[in-house]
């Protein structure tokens, strides 16, 4: 249980970090284009400037029910993100305050 933990912490806190990248990438995009994509969606964003990781989306679909995942990828993604950024620390947090208690029984 500890070793599950460990990974679920490290890797919610590495993703935010990549969580991060994104947002702040998708906060440029809009900052330089004068706000005309300040509700441009995560589908959006991801299909048009980091299509490299697209396939999330598609793993998505494997994951959790079509309706979550259509609801997920059309949120804004200057919501998304930090919102995103946010649940990842507080589970990574959780998570390895858990696995140290585990570690000190």
């Amino acid at each position: 249980m500890r070793l599950f933990l460990l990974i679920l912490g490290w890797s919610s806190v590495v993703g935010s970090f990549g969580d991060g990248g994104l947002g702040l990438y998708a906060f440029w995009l809009t900052w330089q284009n004068d706000w005309p994509w300040l509700m441009l969606s995560v589908d959006e964003f991801l299909k048009q400037f980091v299509a490299i990781i697209y396939w999330v989306k598609q793993v998505a679909y494997y994951v959790l029910p079509e309706s979550i995942v259509t609801w997920l990828f059309g949120l804004p993604a200057l919501i998304y993100f930090p919102v995103r950024i946010g649940m990842s620390i507080v589970i990574g947090w959780w998570a390895l305050t858990k696995a140290a208690q585990l570690a000190q029984q």
